[in-house]
This record gives structure tokens, sequence and C-alpha cells, in this order.
């Protein structure tokens, strides 16, 4: 696709194969067996009447959250202001912090580096005739001695239904090998300004307003990257972990099938 462009553009940005996600062989055939396992397997179960969705395997899940992640670290690194942060390690899928319906409508995505933390929110105005100025927010963790707030980035200007991006940056205070985790409030805040019907033009003063949106939990799932594990004895082999392991059981309440029954190592 990149050779056989026609839009010159594609050529600005030289061609790095060490961004394209990769699948091992042994990924490959785990998952060709699965679905041969799939196809010929019957299943006792009563078919289903409406649309149902494939299962995706854990090759197909590492490969799609590295092409995430390489996609947002394109976007991030073409910001001055974080080259110095280094690779990023993992995004976090988008989280939702408004209903959809609302007149300010904010998601987020969580950016993990070596030594610093990412939030990048989207905000789209819905308000018609309305336009949102110098856009922030203002993001607060319940665990302040862990994060030191760095910067923040906010959208110059938000039209009706045009999102825009805020990016909220902050530094571990324990260093590289801490990984924090903390409940955050957010407020976003703008200064808004109705549009002059006659000249089709934001109005030249504004008033300053604030809106506060759902809180998010930044948590130990999100320092981990998932990864494909074809043989997972040979791995915890590998490891040393031989002689670490320990079983039990748990004995649940209120159950009425042995399908709520399991164990776990």
């Amino acid at each position: 696709m990149y050779v056989t462009s026609d839009d010159k553009s594609a050529f600005d940005t030289p061609f790095d194969i060490a961004k394209i996600p990769v699948v091992t062989r042994e990924q490959a055939d785990a998952e060709d067996r699965t679905k041969k396992l799939t196809a010929s397997i019957p299943s006792l179960k009563p078919p289903k009447t409406g649309p149902s969705k494939t299962a995706s395997t854990g090759a197909e899940a590492q490969a799609s959250a590295a092409a995430a992640t390489q996609k947002y670290a394109q976007e991030l690194m073409a910001i001055p202001y974080m080259k110095e942060f280094g690779g990023l390690l993992k995004s976090s899928s988008v989280v939702e912090l408004t209903e959809a319906e609302t007149e300010y409508v904010v998601t987020l995505v969580k950016h993990i580096f070596k030594e610093h933390i990412v939030l990048q929110y989207e905000v789209k105005n819905t308000l018609p005739a309305t336009v949102l100025e110098n856009v922030s927010v203002v993001a607060t963790p319940a665990e302040e001695e862990e994060l030191e707030e760095v910067f923040i980035l906010p959208a110059e200007k938000l039209e009706t239904d045009e999102p825009g991006k805020v990016y909220v940056a902050f530094k571990k205070t324990g260093g590289e090998e801490s990984l924090p985790t903390s409940s955050f409030s957010n407020v976003l805040k703008f200064t808004s300004k109705e549009i002059d019907p006659t000249t089709n033009e934001p109005e030249e003063t504004g008033y300053d307003d604030e809106y506060e949106v759902g809180d998010f939990d930044l948590a130990g799932s999100d320092y981990v990257i998932p990864t494909f594990a074809g043989n997972f004895n040979h791995i915890w082999e590998q490891v040393g972990a031989a002689g670490e392991e320990a079983e039990e059981t748990l004995q649940l309440s209120g159950i009425k099938s042995i399908a709520g029954m399991f164990s776990f190592f």
C-alpha cells in the first residue's frame, strides 16, 4: 500500500517495518488450530436468533493492542512536549466519561510511558451555534503523592460536533519502577462563545465555564501488556518459576450450579 499509493503525502514519512505489528509463526499456527477445532466440534447449545460475534484469539488480541499502541505512539511523538518521555509502552482502550447524549461528550485513553502517564481526552461540543475556546481538563488523582502533574495541553477551539484533544501529563514520583494506581476526578474547563447569526462568527466576548465529567481509575491492569503464550508450561519453566506455584480452593456461597465453581494456580 505504501509503494503503490497515489497520494504523495504518504511518502512524507519514511516507511518503517518496525512499526508494523508482528505475528509469530507459533501464534499463526495456534490461531489456525483454534479455527479448525471450532469448526469441527459440534455445539450442544441451542442456536441463537440474533447476530453473534466471533471470539478473538489471544494472537488477534495481542496484534490489535499492538496496532493501537503504535497508532497512538505516532500521534504522541509528533507533540514536542512528549518526545522526552521515550517510547510508548501501552495505551488503554477508550473509556467513556460522559453519556453520548450529553452537551459535552468526553472520552479518555490512558498512555503509559516509562516514567510518565499521559491522559488523552477527546472532547466534543454538541451545542449548536456555540464555540468552546481554550478547552482544558483538570484531572486530580486521589493519590497525589504518587503522581506529579507536568503539563496540560488544551484544545484551542471546539466548534459544534467537531471533536478535539486535550492532553494531561503526569510524572511518576516513585521512578520508572513504580506502578501508581489511583482514581481521578475530572473537570472540563473552557470559554464558551455564541455564534453571531449575522456574521456566522463567534462573539468577541464569552464566559468561562466548567463541566464535571465522570471519574476513572488508573489500575494495575493498565500496566500489563498482553502477550500470547502458545505453551504456558514452557514459559513457566523459562522464568525459573518451578517450585513457586500454589494451589488454592475457594468456596463460593449461593452457587446453584457447578458452572460457578473454579480453582486457580
